[in-house]
Protein backbone atom coordinates (compact mmCIF):
# COMPACT_ATOMS: atom_id res chain seq x y z
CA UNK A 1 0.00 0.00 0.00
CA UNK A 2 1.59 3.26 -1.12
CA UNK A 3 0.53 6.82 -0.28
CA UNK A 4 -1.79 7.04 -3.29
CA UNK A 5 -3.47 3.81 -2.16
CA UNK A 6 -3.86 5.20 1.37
CA UNK A 7 -5.43 8.40 0.03
CA UNK A 8 -7.85 6.32 -2.04
CA UNK A 9 -8.68 4.12 0.97
CA UNK A 10 -9.45 7.22 3.05
CA UNK A 11 -11.72 8.61 0.31
CA UNK A 12 -13.58 5.29 0.19
CA UNK A 13 -13.79 5.26 3.98
CA UNK A 14 -15.34 8.74 3.95
CA UNK A 15 -17.88 7.64 1.32
CA UNK A 16 -18.84 4.47 3.19
CA UNK A 17 -18.96 6.45 6.43
CA UNK A 18 -21.38 8.92 4.87
CA UNK A 19 -23.49 6.31 3.02
CA UNK A 20 -23.73 3.99 6.04
CA UNK A 21 -24.20 6.64 8.71
CA UNK A 22 -21.04 5.56 10.53
CA UNK A 23 -19.06 7.68 12.93
CA UNK A 24 -15.28 7.38 12.94
CA UNK A 25 -13.66 8.61 16.17
CA UNK A 26 -10.18 7.28 15.31
CA UNK A 27 -8.15 5.42 12.70
CA UNK A 28 -4.57 4.41 11.93
CA UNK A 29 -3.41 2.90 8.66
CA UNK A 30 -0.48 0.66 9.49
CA UNK A 31 1.88 -0.97 6.98
CA UNK A 32 -0.02 -4.27 6.88
CA UNK A 33 -3.38 -3.58 8.57
CA UNK A 34 -5.77 -0.79 9.49
CA UNK A 35 -7.28 0.16 12.83
CA UNK A 36 -10.74 1.72 12.67
CA UNK A 37 -12.80 2.84 15.66
CA UNK A 38 -16.30 2.89 14.19
CA UNK A 39 -19.61 3.74 15.81
CA UNK A 40 -22.56 2.15 14.02
CA UNK A 41 -25.85 3.86 14.95
CA UNK A 42 -27.62 1.69 12.35
CA UNK A 43 -26.03 -1.60 13.51
CA UNK A 44 -24.68 -2.12 9.99
CA UNK A 45 -21.01 -2.89 10.51
CA UNK A 46 -20.96 -5.99 8.30
CA UNK A 47 -22.54 -4.16 5.36
CA UNK A 48 -20.28 -1.13 5.76
CA UNK A 49 -17.11 -3.22 5.99
CA UNK A 50 -18.15 -5.28 2.97
CA UNK A 51 -18.70 -2.09 0.95
CA UNK A 52 -15.35 -0.62 2.05
CA UNK A 53 -13.26 -3.76 1.61
CA UNK A 54 -14.91 -4.72 -1.67
CA UNK A 55 -14.47 -1.26 -3.21
CA UNK A 56 -10.86 -1.02 -2.06
CA UNK A 57 -10.03 -4.54 -3.28
CA UNK A 58 -11.41 -3.73 -6.73
CA UNK A 59 -9.45 -0.46 -6.83
CA UNK A 60 -6.22 -2.08 -5.64
CA UNK A 61 -6.41 -5.06 -8.00
CA UNK A 62 -7.19 -2.83 -10.98
CA UNK A 63 -4.50 -0.28 -10.11
CA UNK A 64 -1.76 -2.81 -9.38
CA UNK A 65 -2.69 -5.42 -12.02
CA UNK A 66 -3.48 -8.13 -9.49
CA UNK A 67 -6.44 -10.44 -8.95
CA UNK A 68 -8.03 -12.34 -6.11
CA UNK A 69 -8.43 -11.65 -2.43
CA UNK A 70 -6.63 -8.64 -1.06
CA UNK A 71 -7.27 -9.11 2.65
CA UNK A 72 -6.00 -12.14 4.54
CA UNK A 73 -9.24 -12.74 6.38
CA UNK A 74 -12.41 -11.19 7.64
CA UNK A 75 -12.03 -8.01 9.64
CA UNK A 76 -11.79 -8.37 13.41
CA UNK A 77 -13.93 -6.32 15.71
CA UNK A 78 -14.48 -5.53 19.35
CA UNK A 79 -17.77 -4.27 20.72
CA UNK A 80 -16.90 -1.73 23.40
CA UNK A 81 -18.75 -0.07 26.23
CA UNK A 82 -18.29 3.47 24.98
CA UNK A 83 -18.01 5.40 28.23
CA UNK A 84 -15.50 2.95 29.66
CA UNK A 85 -13.31 2.13 26.67
CA UNK A 86 -13.67 4.94 24.11
CA UNK A 87 -10.69 6.97 25.29
CA UNK A 88 -8.55 3.86 25.81
CA UNK A 89 -9.37 2.55 22.33
CA UNK A 90 -8.53 5.90 20.75
CA UNK A 91 -5.20 5.97 22.58
CA UNK A 92 -4.48 2.39 21.49
CA UNK A 93 -5.14 3.30 17.85
CA UNK A 94 -3.16 6.54 17.95
CA UNK A 95 -0.17 5.04 19.80
CA UNK A 96 -0.01 1.95 17.57
CA UNK A 97 2.20 3.62 14.88
CA UNK A 98 4.57 4.80 17.64
CA UNK A 99 4.82 1.29 19.13
CA UNK A 100 5.48 -0.05 15.61
CA UNK A 101 8.35 2.44 15.11
CA UNK A 102 6.58 4.34 12.32
CA UNK A 103 6.66 7.70 14.13
CA UNK A 104 8.22 9.26 17.22
CA UNK A 105 4.92 10.84 18.31
CA UNK A 106 1.35 9.81 17.46
CA UNK A 107 0.53 13.15 15.88
CA UNK A 108 3.53 12.85 13.54
CA UNK A 109 2.17 9.76 11.80
CA UNK A 110 0.43 11.01 8.63
CA UNK A 111 -1.94 8.02 8.23
CA UNK A 112 -3.75 8.36 11.53
CA UNK A 113 -6.36 10.65 13.01
CA UNK A 114 -4.09 11.65 15.93
CA UNK A 115 -3.04 14.97 14.35
CA UNK A 116 -6.69 15.86 13.77
CA UNK A 117 -7.23 15.84 17.53
CA UNK A 118 -4.56 18.51 17.88
CA UNK A 119 -6.04 20.62 15.08
CA UNK A 120 -3.07 20.07 12.74
CA UNK A 121 -5.48 19.29 9.90
CA UNK A 122 -9.14 18.64 9.28
CA UNK A 123 -10.18 15.15 8.36
CA UNK A 124 -12.84 12.51 8.64
CA UNK A 125 -12.42 11.68 12.35
CA UNK A 126 -15.43 12.37 14.57
CA UNK A 127 -13.22 13.41 17.47
CA UNK A 128 -16.11 14.97 19.40
CA UNK A 129 -17.19 11.44 20.42
CA UNK A 130 -13.97 11.10 22.39
CA UNK A 131 -13.45 14.72 23.46
CA UNK A 132 -16.95 15.83 24.52
CA UNK A 133 -17.19 13.42 27.48
CA UNK A 134 -13.94 14.89 28.82
CA UNK A 135 -15.32 18.43 29.11
CA UNK A 136 -17.96 20.78 27.71
CA UNK A 137 -15.14 23.24 27.05
CA UNK A 138 -13.21 22.20 23.87
CA UNK A 139 -9.78 23.50 25.01
CA UNK A 140 -10.18 21.73 28.37
CA UNK A 141 -11.28 18.51 26.64
CA UNK A 142 -8.26 18.66 24.35
CA UNK A 143 -5.91 19.28 27.31
CA UNK A 144 -7.38 16.24 29.12
CA UNK A 145 -7.00 14.14 25.97
CA UNK A 146 -3.33 15.19 25.61
CA UNK A 147 -2.70 14.46 29.29
CA UNK A 148 -4.25 11.00 28.91
CA UNK A 149 -2.20 10.30 25.76
CA UNK A 150 1.01 11.18 27.64
CA UNK A 151 0.33 8.75 30.51
CA UNK A 152 2.04 5.36 30.47
CA UNK A 153 -0.34 2.68 29.22
CA UNK A 154 -0.91 -0.08 31.74
CA UNK A 155 -0.80 -3.56 30.20
CA UNK A 156 -4.29 -4.19 31.55
CA UNK A 157 -5.60 -1.43 29.26
CA UNK A 158 -3.44 -2.40 26.25
CA UNK A 159 -4.02 -6.18 26.20
CA UNK A 160 -7.78 -6.21 25.51
CA UNK A 161 -7.28 -4.19 22.32
CA UNK A 162 -4.14 -6.00 21.24
CA UNK A 163 -5.66 -9.47 21.27
CA UNK A 164 -6.14 -10.83 17.77
CA UNK A 165 -9.76 -11.85 18.16
CA UNK A 166 -13.26 -10.49 18.41
CA UNK A 167 -14.46 -9.54 21.88
CA UNK A 168 -16.92 -7.59 23.96
CA UNK A 169 -15.18 -5.07 26.23
CA UNK A 170 -17.00 -3.53 29.14
CA UNK A 171 -18.17 -4.17 32.66
CA UNK A 172 -19.83 -7.46 33.63
CA UNK A 173 -23.35 -6.19 32.88
CA UNK A 174 -22.37 -4.91 29.43
CA UNK A 175 -20.61 -8.16 28.55
CA UNK A 176 -23.57 -10.23 29.77
CA UNK A 177 -25.95 -8.16 27.64
CA UNK A 178 -23.84 -8.35 24.47
CA UNK A 179 -22.01 -11.67 24.58
CA UNK A 180 -22.98 -15.29 25.09
CA UNK A 181 -19.84 -15.65 27.25
CA UNK A 182 -18.98 -13.62 30.35
CA UNK A 183 -15.53 -12.45 29.29
CA UNK A 184 -13.14 -11.06 31.93
CA UNK A 185 -10.84 -9.21 29.51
Amino acid sequence: MNDEDRIHYLSLLEKVKRDSGLLLPAFAMMTNHIHLYLVTPRANLAEAMFALNNAYSHYFNQTHGTTGHLFEGRYKYKLIQTDKYSLALTRYIHINPVKAGLAAKAEDYPWSSAAQYLGKYEGCADKNIVLEPLSDDPPTALAKYQEYMAEPIPGKLWRPFDKNRNAVLGDREFRAAHSPHDNDD
